[in-house]
């Protein structure tokens, strides 16, 4: 199966599509992996490998972002229906829910850009107001930003630190961090003109103003370590024979709730997969997916009982690098296609 995976996978290498990709499909019984193509092209190629370290980009808003919020509605500390106000109390808007947040129909857009923003006060303050909240869904970053700062503040420690203690460690994630130490095996992602070739940085503009630690951008991890995360998902909560969380929030995160523009629906803080364009009459009813923007994906099909997660630097050397997203329902067709022919 691998073999076949990669002989498609390496195609794309060629096709530049991306440098290199590292990719792990989960099923209940088994797990398949590898690695295909460049770590990095400059300042010169190097071979990839299974165990390097990814940018995960926006995938952190689910791994953590989300999950975090999940464990302080389950422990009673916030509910969904709590205004941000309540938590953030010089947040502009009184009408805007935590649920408004992590489903992106809090109606609100950042006016900032990479070269005027420098707090945590200006991200909350630098928002307009495009439509009332729930009457429409847009997603942007700034929801996660903002959900982030609220994890901070029940939890009354960093972000990074909390991640950590409660989803890095039980999930024995041991190669995902916030704001890796320089290794060997962390992947570079763009060359940029402000910043130089980012490698052990975060990609994301705005996660970089807020020290590489925010709610919407700025984790690094492996595809070994996510397999961990699905894994989870798929023994409806349990890793290791332990309870990580109960199987009623997870259902949540699979229950469709608003439409975008686009006709994508949208759960809470992922996307749910039949309506996605890389995923439409391919995955199951049950499933969600979400992706991030060095190059990354993941999907989880409880209809199927399988996951994939995958993990590329398509905006190495350049973002201008933009074909990625219209080869992910390729990459979707054949696993399943090879799933069916070898499960």
């Amino acid at each position: 199966m691998c073999e076949e995976v990669e002989k498609y996978l390496n195609k794309l290498v060629l096709d530049g599509v991306f440098p290199g990709c590292n990719y792990m499909i989960v099923t209940k019984e088994n797990m398949y992996g590898g690695s295909v193509g460049y770590k990095s092209l400059i300042p010169r190629k190097i071979k990839n490998k299974e165990n390097n370290i990814y940018d995960i980009a926006s995938l952190s808003k689910l791994l953590v972002t989300n999950t975090l919020i999940s464990f302080l509605i389950r422990d009673k500390k916030i509910d969904y229906e709590d205004y941000v106000i309540k938590y953030i109390p010089e947040f502009p808007y009184e009408d805007i829910k935590i649920f408004h947040l992590l489903t992106h129909s809090a109606g609100i857009v950042p006016t900032f850009d990479k070269f005027n923003i420098h707090s945590r006060d200006e991200f909350i303050h630098s928002t307009k107001r495009k439509f009332e909240p729930g009457t429409d869904c847009l997603y942007i970053d700034v929801n996660f930003i903002i959900l982030g700062f609220i994890v901070e503040k029940v939890y009354g420690d960093r972000l990074d630190k909390v991640a950590k203690k409660y989803i890095f460690e039980p999930l024995d994630m041991k190669d995902t961090f916030y704001n890796p130490k320089m290794s060997g095996r962390i992947v570079p992602t763009e060359d940029t003109i402000d910043r130089g070739l980012l490698k052990g940085k975060v990609h994301d503009e705005k996660a970089y103003f807020l020290d590489g630690i925010a709610g919407h951008a700025g984790v690094f991890s492996t595809v070994s370590d996510m397999s961990h995360f699905i894994k989870m998902i798929l023994n409806d909560g349990f890793y290791n024979g332990k309870e990580f969380l109960e199987k009623r929030f997870i259902d949540v995160w699979f229950s469709p709730l608003f439409m975008d523009a686009d006709g994508i629906r949208r759960t809470i803080a992922w996307v749910y997969a039949p309506s996605g364009n890389s995923c439409r009459d391919i995955a199951g009813s049950d499933s969600i997916f979400h992706t991030g923007f060095t190059g990354c994906y993941m999907l989880i099909d409880r209809t199927n009982d399988m996951g994939i997660i995958f993990l590329s630097n398509r905006v190495h050397p350049t973002r201008e690098n933009k074909v990625y997203y219209d080869r992910i329902k390729d990459i979707n067709k054949l696993v399943y296609e090879l799933i069916d022919k070898y499960e």
